[in-house]
């Protein structure tokens, strides 16, 4: 079962939809502010999320956009490191001349929480029902940038589901910025008044972007 099945409950209540959506389209409003940018068609890619929400952004990958979004680390969805700079050539790819990348990542370096069991946790409330959401992270003992990942989703206190994510490796913000500037970036930095968090996650992840 795919873990989009669960994140589609997640945007299905109103409550969590409009308080999310809301937040992040004036955060978003800032970040472009302060980049002196005007997204008039935008990308998103990876889960749904409350930045493509917000900015009705299409999934539309056979045209070229002014914005794309990367959100919730969606370039570490990668099985390895050839695989990771394709990803950001991809996404590079998609966007018009002068277009921004926005993408979030945790700071592995400092916070390697890949290399623990026990990833991320985190508590969300649907339509009153109680769910925990529980990482776990099986190193690959032959790449210790590797990993895999299932979430358990916790119901009330009667049912679990066990969603398999797949292989998730590492990036760090040097390693994205030189993917970028070998896909002809002309700028890059990260956003240090400004993070990204989705509802079903509890640590928080920094903001990068890139102007190409």
């Amino acid at each position: 079962m795919s873990f989009d099945t669960f994140i589609d409950e997640i945007w299905q209540n109103n409550s969590i939809k409009n308080f999310a959506t809301k937040k992040t389209q004036k955060q978003l409003a800032q970040i472009f502010l302060e980049l002196g940018h005007s997204p008039k068609n935008v990308l998103s890619l990876g889960y749904k999320n409350a930045g493509s929400i917000a900015l009705k952004a299409d999934y539309d990958t056979d045209k070229k956009y002014d914005t794309v979004l990367a959100f919730d680390e969606y370039f570490t969805y990668a099985d390895d490191e050839d695989s990771q700079r394709q990803m950001i050539n991809s996404a590079a790819n998609l966007l018009k001349p002068g277009g921004i990348l926005l993408s979030s990542m945790r700071d592995y370096r400092n916070n390697p929480i890949h290399k623990r069991n026990l990833g991320d946790s985190s508590y969300i409330n649907i339509n009153n029902v109680h769910h925990v959401i529980v990482e776990i992270n099986t190193p690959n003992s032959n790449d210790s940038q590797s990993w895999e990942q299932t979430n358990f989703v916790i119901k009330n206190d009667n049912a679990a589901i066990a969603y398999e994510l797949g292989t998730r490796r590492t990036i760090y913000f040097k390693q994205l910025a030189k993917y970028c500037k070998d896909a002809q970036c002309k700028h890059f930095g990260v956003l240090r008044e400004h993070f990204w968090k989705s509802p079903w996650r509890r640590t928080a992840e920094h903001i990068a972007w890139a102007r190409f």
